[in-house]
């Protein structure tokens, strides 16, 4: 039994830092950072596993160097692999990542077919042996596939879902909200699917489904959560320096996802995501500076500054 599996891609991160990017028809000088193990849904298992909470993941990587060093990777953070399946045919893909002075990133994916695993040669025997499922919204035939196969078996869905979400939009979205227990967006994400709403408003249709948890955040800004008649506003802990945004929204996630199996309510939950995305954000890359829980909770009762 796993308190979580992680449905999603792996990939390799090649990091390089320049002081700006460049503009139509301009070369910079950059430098290469190092190559890094990334991926949303290998950086939510990644958090989630340092937090305490039992994790596999379920993905696919080529025969091939980034592909091993993948599998090497998740072992060493302790995430069970079982449900990786290895292609012999086809590239592990990788993004090339680039970070600015800001610590803002630019990315470039170099999709090969290995982005997502194939919903035809997941086994769901495996997946069905979690308390939660998390997968974001990349991949829309994946997500759909799966919450097919779940539905009546027990296991709560958790969801990422993005602006850019493979076919974007509450027409589409609505029957896989429908079966989700917690749900993770932006401001962007309810502005794409309620252009017409506030947020608030927006928050309570999609609560209407049987959402059981909406996460909203607002990056520096903090966020909010919405559990029945419960809304609040959660603010976000100031860095003493921004180095990489890479992945701070995964581990805001796992982190959140995290603290409540262990039995956490939402408002602590939402304290101590943002302090696990809080040490994230100082550091390159989107795991180096993953915290195991001891940090945070260590970190929380510091009583840290807050963004206001």
């Amino acid at each position: 039994m796993f308190d979580i599996i992680g449905i999603g891609e792996s990939d390799v991160d090649l990091f390089l830092r320049v002081k700006q990017m460049p503009g139509r028809g301009e070369k910079v000088r950059g430098e290469e950072i190092g190559r890094l193990p990334g991926g949303i849904i290998g950086n939510f298992c990644s958090q989630a596993s340092k937090t305490g909470v039992s994790v596999g993941i379920v993905s696919v990587v080529g025969d091939d160097e980034n592909g091993r060093f993948i599998l090497d990777d998740y072992e060493e953070r302790g995430i069970d692999i079982a449900g990786i399946y290895v292609d012999k045919e086809e590239k592990t893909f990788y993004c090339v990542v680039f970070l600015d002075d800001s610590g803002e990133k630019y990315l470039t994916a170099v999709v090969t077919p290995l982005v997502s695993p194939s919903p035809d040669r997941i086994d769901y025997g495996y997946v069905k042996q979690a308390k939660y499922v998390h997968m974001c919204s990349m991949d829309y035939e994946l997500v759909s596939a799966v919450v097919r196969e779940l539905e009546g078996s027990g296991v709560k869905i958790s969801l990422d879902y993005e602006s850019h979400a493979q076919n974007a939009g509450w027409d589409h979205w609505k029957p896989v909200f429908e079966k989700v227990s917690v749900l993770f967006t932006n401001e962007e994400g309810m502005a794409g699917l309620f252009p017409e709403c506030s947020l608030e408003e927006g928050s309570f249709r999609l609560l209407s489904l049987g959402i059981e948890t909406l996460v909203v955040t607002c990056a520096h800004r903090g966020g909010y959560v919405f559990s029945g008649n419960i809304k609040h506003h959660y603010r976000a802990f100031a860095a003493k320096r921004i180095i990489d945004t890479t992945g701070a929204g995964d581990s805001f996630n796992a982190a959140f996802l995290s603290a409540r199996i262990k039995g956490m309510d939402v408002r602590e939950a939402a304290d101590y995501a943002a302090a696990a995305a809080s040490f994230v954000i100082q550091k390159e890359g989107a795991r180096t500076g993953q915290q195991d829980d001891k940090a945070i909770r260590s970190f929380l009762e510091s009583g840290p500054e807050r963004i206001e």
